[in-house]
């Protein structure tokens, strides 16, 4: 097929000859009807009957030959064809119908536009033919130079329109290449985006939790059926403004959220939410959720939209809950027999004999164990404390060091331990006192139980001006990396603690931890297997209230 025509099929053969055949076709028509009206006589001479008889040749020819299966300048010949019929009606019209050399623009023009360079070569040497032929056809040359200078013009004229159509044709011809080059890439660029967005959406749907993306003005972009369903519980939808509910509770599932306060509301104004708590949904179908979100940026910098990720956590809240409210009643449960058994022990030793020894240590063994028994209920009672109702008043930091120092000074003289304290001296700081007290003997206590007998322990502060630290170390087995992320989880005890048979619900350190978070500080730990360990409490001096 010809360069006219990209699609090598019989509809596209058809449009080749609705396009280049047919408009020469009716050009001819118009012609004989001319001719008809102003030279009848010429119409049936054997040249024009001639011409006529090789257009409706080529015509049937170019419509019914599938040159679509032939090489590409096979259709070449009906282009040719076209010019010997122009040149035979020319020689025979052209005195009576001047416009008929008219009709050799469209087999040039053919040649030019839907061929390569050979077509131009055709369309040049037909030209000559046409003007010539005639010359041939009545015998005469032209005898002057205006008459010779008439007969080039044409063809020159013909030639520098072939030219300029031939250019325009190669031009239309890259450009076309490079659009559909274009095309084809931004129809694969869609197909790719289109299996992209499939696989998120997929994976989306295939995570235990709800996740919706927002783009850089605050229009939904993708979220997963979970994220639907979570919200749906609430009343609003992840694409409708206020993108708030009304069955939304705090944490403490009695507290109302505002919409503006609520997840996505804030996500959009660009908080940074990590781990928030929950309840969505009516009274008697809530669930906990944690939510967390983030802006994400382009590596310019540009904002690219907001991601939201909740997690269903009713079941683990639910079991928090039950944990909670079963420590909270075996610690009254069991305070109230041993409050007896205290009560009752203090009525034997006053009716013992005092000179029965050994009645008076058996009564003192019960004694001590029970006051252990009620410490331990204690520490169960301080488990369920997760809000520490703080008494914030003026201290010294040094004195209360001091003080807790003396009350585990026994306990650690027990395993041949001695205490140093390192410190300014008077460091003034804002706190309570008592509370500060329980967990500076929480860390006194936690290192004579897990330090080396017979070593030296370190109970150093220190203040900045801003805020105080206190660290206290001891030499021992030390905590290793895994050891160290949950050693402040309430309950948690070490494989050595287990192994060593040291007595305690692993209590302690999650007592500190929450009183120190009370006082908008922090603990953290420094550890290495077999190097002991240092656990720091860290407070501002002046806690906001």
């Amino acid at each position: 097929m010809p360069l006219f025509e990209m699609e090598a099929t019989p509809a596209g053969r058809f449009r080749v000859f609705l396009r280049a055949q047919l408009p020469f076709v009716l050009g001819t028509l118009a012609i004989a009807i001319v001719t008809l009206i102003a030279r009848p006589d010429r119409l049936l001479t054997p040249t024009t009957v001639t011409a006529f008889a090789i257009t409706v040749a080529a015509s049937v020819a170019a419509l019914l030959v599938p040159w679509e299966r032939l090489t590409r300048a096979a259709m070449i010949v009906i282009a040719a064809a076209d010019i010997v019929a122009v040149a035979l009606l020319r020689a025979e019209l052209m005195p009576f119908v001047p416009a008929v050399t008219v009709l050799a623009l469209f087999p040039v023009l053919w040649l030019a536009y839907g061929f390569p360079w050979y077509g131009m070569v055709v369309a040049v040497v037909g030209s000559v033919f046409i003007i010539g032929y005639r010359f041939v056809y009545i015998g005469a040359w032209p005898a002057t130079a205006a008459e010779w200078a008439n007969i080039f013009a044409f063809p020159a004229l013909i030639v520098g329109i072939a030219v300029i159509v031939f250019i325009a044709a190669r031009h239309l011809r890259r450009n076309g290449l490079r659009l559909a080059e274009a095309s084809r890439a931004q129809a694969e660029a869609l197909r790719e985006a289109k299996d992209a967005e499939a696989i998120a959406v997929g994976i989306l749907n295939t995570v235990n939790a709800g996740v919706a993306f927002y783009d850089n003005e605050g229009r939904l972009d993708v979220a997963n059926t979970l994220a639907h369903r979570m919200v749906e519980a609430v009343g609003f939808r992840l694409d409708e403004p206020p993108y708030a509910g009304d069955n939304v509770l705090a944490a403490d599932r009695q507290s109302r959220i505002p919409y503006d306060q609520q997840i996505i509301p804030r996500a959009l104004r660009g908080e940074i939410i990590d781990n928030h708590v929950e309840w969505l949904g009516p009274p008697d179908a809530q669930v906990a959720i944690l939510a967390s979100s983030g802006q994400v940026h382009s590596d310019d910098g540009r904002l690219l939209g907001t991601v939201v990720v909740a997690y269903d956590v009713t079941e683990l809240a639910d079991a928090v809950e039950v944990r909670e409210q079963f420590l909270r009643t075996v610690s009254h449960e069991l305070r109230t027999p041993i409050t007896s058994i205290t009560g009752f022990l203090d009525l034997l030793a006053d009716a013992a004999d005092p000179d029965d020894e050994k009645l008076q240590r058996y009564i003192e063994i019960v004694s001590r164990k029970t006051d252990d028994l009620f410490h331990r209920v204690g520490d169960l009672l301080h488990a369920t404390e997760t809000v520490k109702d703080l008494t914030i008043a003026p201290l010294d930091i040094g004195e209360i060091v001091r003080s807790a120092v003396d009350r585990v000074r026994g306990a650690a003289s027990a395993r041949g331990m001695r205490i140093e304290i390192v410190g300014p001296g008077a460091v003034a700081a804002e706190a309570d006192a008592h509370q500060l007290f329980i967990a500076v003997t929480e860390l006194l206590t936690n290192a004579i139980k897990f330090g080396e007998p017979d070593s030296m322990i370190t109970a150093a502060y220190r203040t900045d001006g801003e805020s105080v630290e206190i660290a206290v170390s001891n030499p021992g087995v030390g905590l290793s990396h895994a050891e160290q992320r949950r050693v402040f989880d309430r309950f948690y005890r070490t494989a050595d603690a287990r192994a060593r048979q040291i007595q305690g619900f692993g209590l302690g350190l999650t007592n500190l931890r929450t009183i120190a978070l009370a006082h908008s500080g922090a603990v953290r730990v420094d550890s290495a297997p077999g190097a002991g360990a240092q656990f720091t409490m860290s407070l501002p001096l002046h806690p906001p209230t």
